[in-house]
């Protein structure tokens, strides 16, 4: 498994890599060795992002009657991205707003399933990711 983590100028790096370094050894107890590598990149999905689609793919899910989150993440990704094996994590910040934003529509629309709408879904509607 690893670990990733988008990291900006202006905030300090120490902490962020030391705290990456940590994660990835304490995922992958029998690892000895690893790799760092950084390059120029578009920032994916924020963690408000994150925390609001896993919230809504559990809810989801389990009112499907899906017992596997990671099958439905490739069902959901099939119906909206078109691609059954595209990962939701090659997509932009804003991209991935409007993946939530179809999903969103389209359960309430089609099942009447109205989604939480907390902190993380305010955060992430509102382009907090740019400040």
């Amino acid at each position: 498994m690893s670990a990733y983590r988008v990291i900006h100028r202006k905030e300090p790096k120490q902490e962020i890599f030391k705290a990456l370094v940590n994660e990835f050894f304490n995922l992958n107890p029998d690892c000895d060795v690893a790799t760092v590598s950084i390059k120029q990149d578009q920032p994916t999905r924020t963690q408000f992002q994150n925390n609001i689609y896993h919230l809504w793919v559990d809810i989801l899910r389990k009112e499907q009657g899906e017992e596997s989150k990671e099958e439905f993440k490739k069902d959901l990704a099939e119906r909206f991205l078109g691609d059954r094996e595209k990962s939701s994590k090659e997509l932009t910040i804003p991209e991935f707003v409007q993946y939530l934003k179809d999903i969103d529509n389209y359960f309430a629309r089609e099942w009447g399933i109205m989604l939480p709408r907390n902190e993380d879904y305010h955060k992430t509607m509102s382009n907090e990711h740019k400040a």
